[in-house]
């Protein structure tokens, strides 16, 4: 059999591809098994610091967007779709989807937005016209305030028109080429004719127009299929160019395609969300089965999406037990809270703060393992200046060998993703399971995590661990723990014994189950 295991994330390697890496894993054990990646891996690297064997699995490297994962799934026998968010279908022969956490309905989000929406859209509609990003587009990101989407070198816009209908088609390019860089040759080709070309560089002053546009004739195909732009230019790696952590190969930031001229062709590309109706789910019908990674991922899936999904939980690394020391555990990326899913490590420093004023936990040290991104180090400075004068101890970029030493000597270990956010409106900045959680608790570390989603599923309170909300009884829990030795050592007993229901054993018996009924299923 050849399987396929598609995430867009690889190279974060967090919870999301430790699942995902996991599967191919368990996979490669009697299958043909490769990675669906935009960018080279390093499998080695990887799945050291995932603690994964990949040694028996392959890298197939696709242009970035849907369709080119669509197309790439044709080859597989089994394809899995473990990417958040992705919205690709498949054409494999048996396919399995996994919900790490849902996206919101499809439909405009409530409030006068959308009550504006509804007035508006009417007004700039055109039917028969409709813009798609096709491939080798990045997702939309605020770059100098616009917002825009990166190309990887090699990018393609689909153009619907109505037959033989003639329009101008408008590509806005931004100025955003880093500085220092010289400038890059923008090409545009139309359905595999030359268009335009256009030299790109970094805007030398506030005054200077932000953006740069080409505008080409275009005409409808006959038989409606679409008009193919394809935007090729040369590429940087940041990381190469400015020593940050982006590894992305990126070409030209598009920052719109407009369709027309005159006032409702400005809108539209103004706001394409207007130019279009929300997005459905037609795409999940083209999968088998459908898993979510816990109980609380399931009810939103059901909620959302309207579907009745099982549960996979995600494969995790059984860690040794070394001789306990008084070191209090966080592990977990560190995101901006404008950025989404916040793991709250100066909320944990803060509650730090207050137990080393309270005099209760002297030798005691917080330490908190993660990576970051350049848009988020703004908030690592934050967290690393309130930490500067406490015993708050920062790994950042740990390594797989690091992070298991302190998961072994580790003695309590804290979660606060979700601390202040409304789980009703953003249920998806709560930790959805809890991967880091178990880990720890393999090690025999007493979690002490917030009361809500998926920590309440992993964590049965006051037996391997315990539940806190508010913040200040994170305090108070951590100190009755070091307070009492006796009631720390059962716990951290009760903790282990806990997480092996969720082991690497336990994880390939229950995706094994799962493959073999869709394959057999299908043969019957």
């Amino acid at each position: 059999m050849r399987a396929a295991v598609y995430d867009r994330w690889w190279p974060t390697s967090g919870g999301g591809e430790k699942f995902a890496a996991g599967i191919a894993e368990v996979l490669s054990s009697h299958a043909e098994v490769c990675l669906l990646a935009h960018e080279p891996l390093d499998l080695v690297a990887m799945g050291e610091l995932l603690h994964l064997d990949l040694s028996r699995v392959g890298v197939r490297e696709v242009d970035i967007g849907d369709e080119p994962v669509s197309e790439a799934s044709a080859d597989y026998d089994l394809f899995v779709n473990a990417s958040y968010t992705s919205t690709a279908a498949s054409r494999a022969a048996h396919s399995i989807y996994v919900v790490h956490f849902p996206t919101p309905p499809p439909a405009d989000p409530p409030g006068w937005k959308a009550r504006a929406k509804k007035v508006l859209r009417p007004l700039v509609e055109d039917d028969g016209v409709q813009i798609r990003m096709a491939r080798g587009f990045y997702p939309q990101e605020r770059i100098a305030g616009h917002r825009a989407q990166w190309t990887s070198g090699d990018a393609t816009v689909d153009v619907f028109l109505p037959p033989c209908r003639e329009e101008w088609v408008t590509v806005g390019f931004g100025k955003f080429v880093g500085e220092g860089l010289p400038a890059v040759v923008a090409t545009i080709e139309v359905d595999g004719k030359r268009a335009l070309s256009m030299a790109l560089r970094h805007r030398d002053t506030r005054f200077e127009l932000p953006v740069n546009k080409m505008s080409m004739p275009v005409r409808g195909h006959d038989d409606g299929s679409p008009v193919k732009l394809r935007i090729t230019s040369g590429v940087h790696v940041p990381r190469d160019a400015f020593g940050t952590s982006d590894d992305r190969r990126l070409g030209v930031p598009v920052t719109g395609v407009q369709v027309g001229s005159g006032p409702r062709a400005v809108v539209r590309e103004r706001y394409p969300s207007l130019a279009c109706q929300p997005p459905g789910l037609e795409w999940i019908g083209s999968y088998d089965r459908v898993v979510s990674n816990s109980e609380y991922t399931r009810g939103w899936v059901k909620r959302w999406w309207g579907l009745d999904t099982a549960v996979l939980n995600p494969p995790v690394t059984l860690h040794a037990r070394k001789p306990k020391e008084k070191v209090i555990l966080n592990v977990g990326r560190f995101f901006a809270p404008e950025h989404g899913h916040c793991k709250k490590q100066l909320d944990m420093v803060r509650a730090m703060r207050a137990m080393v004023w309270r005099g209760n936990c002297e030798g005691w040290t917080l330490h908190l393992v993660g990576g970051v991104s350049e848009v988020d180090r703004p908030y690592l400075d934050k967290v690393q200046r309130e930490a500067a004068d406490l015993p708050v101890e920062l790994h950042i970029g740990a390594s797989g060998a690091e992070l298991a030493d302190l998961y072994g000597r580790a003695s309590i270990y804290w979660h606060a993703t979700g601390l202040g956010e409304d789980q009703l409106t953003q249920p998806d900045r709560f930790e959805h399971f809890g991967i880091t959680t178990v880990e720890a608790m393999s090690a025999g570390a007493v979690p002490v995590v917030i009361r809500a989603a998926g920590q309440q599923e992993v964590v049965e309170h006051g037996v391997s661990g315990l539940h806190w909300e508010p913040l200040v009884q994170l305090v108070c829990f951590t100190e009755d723990l070091v307070l009492d030795g006796e009631r720390l050592r059962q716990m951290s007993q009760a903790a282990e014994a806990h997480a092996r229901r969720y082991g690497p054993d336990a994880f390939a018996g229950r995706l094994s189950s799962l493959v073999g009924s869709l394959t057999e299923g299908a043969e019957h």
